[in-house]
């Protein structure tokens, strides 16, 4: 059986989805969904059906299985209408808008009996799995301290700095990540968080902060960090777990990577934008992060092959975690799990 998914987005995530999936085996994109360039998306990717509204695509059916690569504030609403057509539902970070939709998707998807996986791709990424393995071993003490960082200079795409469309800022965008991959890592949620974050470099684009570090109080005293950030032009992404034995770090920028050095203006420069110096661009981008191996996992337990290790319900912790992180952020003070929440958006917390 192959089974089909509609797509609905075509920016980054829906071109990574498009590419990991022709390395998963039983499944293809039968159709996609995006208000402006859904034809030029499938003809560039073999799509046999695209539709302007993700509703039309939905309502036609002929789909196993939706996958959410779609703005934050559309989340709720094309899962509610996925399950509603008995269509299992992949969504992208963050799994909503509000805790009170977040609820909502979990109920819906659950009276559907349909899966509901939340999307994080760390949980997938080879060298990561090997550090949780190796830190499950013991081969560096019990971990009393898991760090993970995920940095750059913006967001890919505009819509991330209308706090409407994203209800937040890097936290929500890039904290999801590494909050999700620090409890992963960890193999506990934490019962309290202190968080600072601010607006450094692009105050000017938007309402949402730019740069963000998050604490995880984990029972028993160990700690997570998250750092991540819009304001740190190059970038970094990767994870460290410390124990008394010793100390685990990969770094996904690092390796494995070809190491390539291009002397200034070099005339074998591939183009005139190559950067000089020495860079380390990664044989397979997307299988270094974990999406090939994503996507094969949720075919996976469409199928019912596997169970599913990140869900919903994972990703409404997440989300809580981010709304606590925002009121601890204004209040200058740790707050503790579990959180309530009824604000539209996280970013209100930060706000007061």
């Amino acid at each position: 059986m192959t089974v089909r998914i509609g797509l609905v987005g075509t920016q980054f995530i829906g071109n990574l989805y498009a590419h990991s999936l022709r390395q998963v085996g039983g499944a293809e994109i039968a159709a996609v969904a995006s208000p402006n360039t859904a034809a030029a998306f499938a003809g560039r990717w073999g799509i046999e059906r695209h539709y302007a509204d993700y509703r039309e695509m939905i309502a036609a059916g002929g789909l196993d299985a939706v996958a959410i690569a779609a703005p934050n504030d559309l989340h709720y609403d094309i899962a509610l209408r996925a399950a509603g057509a008995g269509m299992h539902v992949l969504c992208e970070k963050p799994l909503a808008m509000s805790l009170s939709e977040a609820d909502g998707m979990i109920g819906a998807c659950d009276r559907a009996g349909v899966a509901l996986m939340y999307a994080e791709n760390l949980l997938f990424v080879p060298m990561y799995q090997r550090v949780r393995e190796l830190a499950r071993r013991g081969r560096v003490g019990q971990p009393f301290l898991v760090k993970q960082s995920q940095s750059h200079g913006g967001p890919y795409s505009p819509w991330f700095w209308d706090v409407e469309r994203s209800g937040g800022g890097v936290v929500l965008d890039m904290g999801c990540h590494s909050i999700h991959a620090i409890c992963w890592a960890m193999g506990a949620w934490p019962e309290a968080v202190t968080a600072t974050m601010g607006r450094y470099a692009h105050a000017e684009k938007g309402l949402g902060e730019d740069h963000s570090t998050v604490i995880l109080h984990f029972p028993g005293g160990a700690i997570g960090i998250a750092e991540n950030s819009w304001a740190m032009p190059g970038g970094n992404d990767y994870l460290e777990v410390y124990g008394p034995k010793g100390r685990l770090v990969a770094n996904l920028e690092r390796g494995p990577a070809i190491a390539m050095y291009t002397a200034p203006e070099s005339e074998t420069a591939l183009d005139a934008s190559t950067r000089s110096g020495w860079q380390y661009p990664m044989y397979e981008e997307a299988w270094q992060f974990g999406f090939p191996q994503e996507l094969q996992h949720f075919v996976d337990v469409v199928e019912g092959r596997a169970e599913l290790q990140s869900s919903g319900e994972d990703g409404r912790r997440v989300l809580e975690i981010i709304c606590a992180a925002y009121e601890s952020a204004r209040l200058g003070q740790r707050v503790a799990l579990p959180f309530a929440s009824t604000a539209k958006k996280p970013i209100e917390h930060w706000w007061g």
